[in-house]
């Protein structure tokens, strides 16, 4: 089947179905392509924070008032996909005091609410907390269902004229010459073949942007790190809580549901479909969380699980060595592969992390519309996602 369209885009977790969204509200035509379910891969499988911002308040400021906006504006858009139920960054050691300083000041920096509670006071309010809490840090994280957010995304779209096609992977990017024309795609249910001509291509794949980018002949590098997560049998906690040092392995636990997740690793892989979860990561994550909930312990886990953080790193210049993946910024990129790589009509949408992923739709969707020379502005954060 012929089709056409203004924009195509790839990838239906939360940043490709936030950008049909802002597409469509603007008045462009939009059709996305997946190659399986919504939410499939890192939005369906990550631990479920919302992030207050915190976790990067020292080492990525940037990135801290990304999540400390959009936290707010997701509360207000999207208030059915989150509990909220607050976190807590909890002080156990002299190293952890040492950091409080530091990560008090950042949070002030950058905007991020916070109440110091002494260690009697956090004990109070999560009893189940270890007895050797110093101070806790009171701040404004939550609990954020992904599939959730990227169906909200997807009714809100169509209401708009946005059509979605699931199980439907783009197998081929058509290029004339050095511009991007379109995809061919592959419903794998029925097997009818689309054949889409588009003015822009804007990948919204997650840690599978460098192999899309591949079927247009471009290279975008990126640093995959693989987050092990494990899910226990109930909830002793009301809120998220971290462990207050430098982001490390097994330094949150966060409460969905009846559950609680705990995270995560940081382990370099090549390849974002062949990946295995090993025991020291499980053994790692129950061990560091043992210290701020020692019933843990005792408690039974009922899974593990992995997905990939699909972090950018512009080139290095000559010389510097390549970061690893507990090292990259959490910051997003919206690349224009006209400028990068003398290519037209594809955009890339790299990095990043849920919490900001309407932020993320609306930067890319703002180069798309210069690019195609529309000027209307995004309404994305001032329209209430429906509810399913």
């Amino acid at each position: 089947m012929n089709l056409e369209t203004q924009v195509v885009v790839i990838g239906g977790g939360a940043t490709g179905t936030a950008v049909l969204r802002d597409l469509a509200m603007r008045g462009l035509q939009a059709i996305l392509f997946e190659r399986g379910n919504l939410s499939e891969g890192t939005t369906g499988n990550f631990h479920g924070l919302l992030h207050s911002g915190g976790r990067y308040a020292v080492k990525d400021q940037p990135a801290a008032v990304e999540c400390i906006e959009e936290n707010r504006i997701l509360h207000r858009i999207v208030p059915q996909a989150i509990e909220d139920t607050g976190g807590f960054f909890v002080v156990l050691d002299d190293a952890d005091e040492e950091f409080l300083l530091s990560f008090l000041d950042g949070c002030a920096a950058v905007g991020i609410p916070t109440e110091v509670l002494s260690g009697e006071e956090a004990l109070r309010e999560e009893p189940r907390l270890s007895p050797r809490v110093r101070q806790a840090v009171a701040v404004p994280d939550g609990s954020i269902d992904g599939w959730d957010l990227c169906t909200g995304n997807v009714a809100s779209a169509k209401e708009y004229g946005a059509r979605v096609f699931l199980y439907t992977p783009v197998t081929a990017i058509l290029r004339e010459g050095d511009r991007v024309v379109g995809v061919k795609a592959v419903d794998q249910t029925s097997g009818e073949e689309y054949i889409v001509h588009a003015e822009y291509v804007v990948s919204a794949t997650g840690p599978w942007v460098g192999k899309v980018a591949n079927l247009a002949h471009i290279e975008v590098p990126m640093v995959l790190s693989k987050g092990t997560m494990v899910v226990l049998d109930s909830r002793p906690v009301k809120r998220a809580i971290n462990h207050c040092r430098r982001p490390s392995d097994g330094d949150i636990i966060v409460p969905v549901g009846t559950t609680i997740v705990l995270g995560t690793t940081s382990v370099d892989i090549e390849d974002p479909d062949n990946f295995v979860i090993e025991e020291w990561e499980v053994n790692k994550m129950l061990d560091e969380c043992i210290q701020m909930v020692p019933m843990i312990e005792d408690m039974c886990l009922q899974r593990s699980f992995a997905s990939i953080r699909p972090l950018y790193e512009p080139p290095a210049a000559e010389g510097e060595e390549k970061t690893t993946g507990i090292e990259v910024s959490r910051a997003f990129y919206t690349l224009d592969h006209e400028v990068l790589d003398g290519v037209g009509g594809f955009i890339t949408i790299a990095g990043g992390k849920l919490t900001t992923s309407r932020l993320m739709a609306e930067k890319t969707v703002d180069l798309v519309c210069a690019k195609m020379g529309i000027d209307v502005p995004c309404r994305t954060h001032l329209e209430p996602l429906p509810s399913q």
